[in-house]
């Protein structure tokens, strides 16, 4: 025979420990093993009301019963030897110690709370105001069973003493079974669940993170400013090589040293690979003169345009990595003019050499020729192309604080980089989230789950969202997340939700970002860069399989 449903399943430890609470666990045993299997117990359940005059009450229930035809039974348990005092009335309770403690009518404690949450029930209007069966008594184990009423609301039939304990599961059917009168009406299965919904103890409340995102990106953004007197270092080198790990705020350095090289005069370049990079760049160095901002094949064809050279259209890998390249060379030899003075180079991980070399020809030859190349010394990025930067001197100064993502991203995203150690100096931010999903297919109707309740509460805006995937460009159709249109990484500007692949976010970031399509994302440096996008929060969406494979440092799995 199945046994009685408890809530709680299991008694927690801090109970089981409570040597005041015997009386209690003894009750809960004899329930969860003798009680037929169609009956719901209810241990410990506390509530609290007020009347219309304003006073405020609160009370436990130490045992609810409930039975869908039966209706409901409130249990009331007081240890020790209970007596009654006829002088005033006054419940009293003697322990094995022989002392003595006043203690509340277990039979008006457990009316009170019959009644409270017969209120309840009715108030959630779920129930279409009939009138349900329900009971009270009392059960005090540690007494025997007196010759007459304890007092004059506790006959003996509704009381259970230590004698008649063995029959306590046989009390609790009778009790909810016999006499009663025809207004009476069944708890019914809706009853059932809507005493459930009042009586669910286990709820957790989400986090609010807006604030605390909040917070965190003041203290990012103050963090990020200090950088700026490094840049005072550069005023003696004429070329350098400047290496620091995701976040550790090379691109701001980047820009501000392009904007005070512009400003003094100087025709000077930023230029980066991926071309949404370069649409952020290009943004926040609108309006400056003296500066040129493009990633490095569409300057290939601007100059190449400006000095009438002819370049293919289309794409293709010798394009890419030797027409344009030499295009631009053969553009600033026939038109010395469109040369630079300074050129910087943010995530120069990506060039390969002879990128760089063509890029070092463009410089004018006037004396100045100040040459920087920004690139990320994680060894995972390095595809073996990398020799052009190790010749060029290097800062004196790393950049081995991590100033833009928050200790929990830190501690993941460190786990896939291989390089100079750094240090996270940001704020201790959020849990990284982890959204398991059934199947991997599940991902994306998750995330949009998760963004729909963060935009609709206030915690975040659309801008402040990127979802990176591991799929291809080409197969990424345009999506609606929590209703809302997305875009592709070049127009993240416009305050909506960027949806993009992880390759074509790197070097940008925003505050929240989510990652799906974690079965594609096997690359040691993809997933580096995937897991450093978020500045503030990062959460990852999958199988469990998937997700613990992300999460783990890859010497963990192997």
């Amino acid at each position: 025979m199945t046994m009685a449903r408890m809530y709680p399943s299991k008694l927690p430890k801090h109970v089981l420990e409570n040597s005041k609470l015997s009386s209690e666990i003894r009750v809960y045993d004899h329930l969860r093993d003798k009680v037929p299997g169609d009956y719901n117990c209810y241990y410990s359940r506390s509530w609290h009301e007020a009347d219309d005059d304003g006073a405020e009450f609160d009370g436990e229930a130490d045992f609810i019963v409930a039975h869908a035809e039966h209706g409901l039974l409130f249990v009331e348990v007081k240890g020790g030897r209970v007596s009654c005092r006829e002088t005033d009335g006054q419940w009293l309770s003697e322990d094995r110690d022989g002392f003595t403690f006043k203690i509340k009518n277990p039979i008006a404690q457990a009316k009170s709370s019959k009644h409270h949450f017969l209120k309840r029930l009715n108030e959630s209007k779920r129930l279409g105001g009939r009138f349900i069966r329900a009971r009270h008594g009392a059960v005090l184990p540690g007494s025997s069973r007196p010759s007459r009423a304890l007092a004059p609301d506790a006959p003996l039939e509704i009381m259970v003493f230590g004698d008649g304990m063995p029959q306590l599961h046989n009390w609790i059917i009778q009790r909810m079974t016999e006499g009663g009168d025809a207004r009476e009406k069944p708890l019914g299965l809706d009853g059932l669940k809507a005493l459930e919904d009042i009586l669910e103890s286990h709820f957790e409340l989400r986090a609010h993170i807006g604030i605390s995102l909040a917070d965190d990106a003041k203290a990012i953004e103050r963090l990020t400013g200090e950088q700026a007197w490094i840049l005072d270092s550069f005023e003696d080198n004429q070329e350098m090589a400047i290496s620091g790990g995701a976040g550790s705020g090379k691109t701001v350095l980047a820009v501000e040293h392009a904007l005070r090289s512009a400003a003094s005069g100087q025709r000077t370049l930023l230029t980066c690979f991926n071309a949404p990079l370069a649409s952020y760049l290009e943004r926040a160095c609108a309006k400056h003169e003296n500066l040129v901002v493009a990633s490095f094949h569409a300057l290939c064809r601007a100059l190449a345009g400006q000095s009438g050279i002819d370049v293919p259209s289309g794409g293709g890998t010798a394009l890419f990595d030797t027409i344009l390249p030499d295009a631009l060379i053969a553009a600033v030899a026939k038109k010395p003019e469109l040369g630079f003075d300074t050129i910087i180079v943010d995530e120069g991980q990506d060039f390969k050499d002879f990128w760089l070399g063509a890029l070092k020809l463009t410089l004018k030859d006037n004396g100045l020729k100040r040459f920087y190349v920004f690139y990320d010394d994680n060894q995972r990025l390095f595809t073996g192309d990398a020799s052009f930067i190790k010749e060029l001197p290097s800062s004196v100064i790393a950049l081995s604080r991590n100033l833009r993502n928050t200790k929990k991203i830190h501690a993941l995203m460190s786990k896939w980089y291989e390089g100079r150690r750094t240090t996270a100096s940001g704020p201790e931010g959020e849990q990284v989230g982890l959204l398991e999903c059934r199947s991997a297919e599940m991902s994306l109707g998750r995330v949009n789950e998760r963004v729909s309740h963060l935009i609709r509460s206030g915690q975040v805006t659309a801008g402040d969202i990127a979802i990176l995937t591991c799929a291809s460009a080409e197969t990424l159709s345009a999506h609606k997340i929590a209703g809302l249109d997305t875009c592709k990484s070049e127009d993240m500007a416009s305050g909506r939700i960027v949806f993009d692949t992880v390759r074509r976010f790197k070097g940008l970031s925003r505050p929240c970002v989510f990652v799906i399509g974690l079965e594609a994302l096997s690359e040691p440096e993809l997933i580096y860069v995937a897991t450093s996008r978020a500045n503030l929060l990062l959460e990852l969406a999958g199988t469990s399989a998937d997700i613990t494979r992300i999460t783990k440092a890859q010497a963990d799995l192997t």
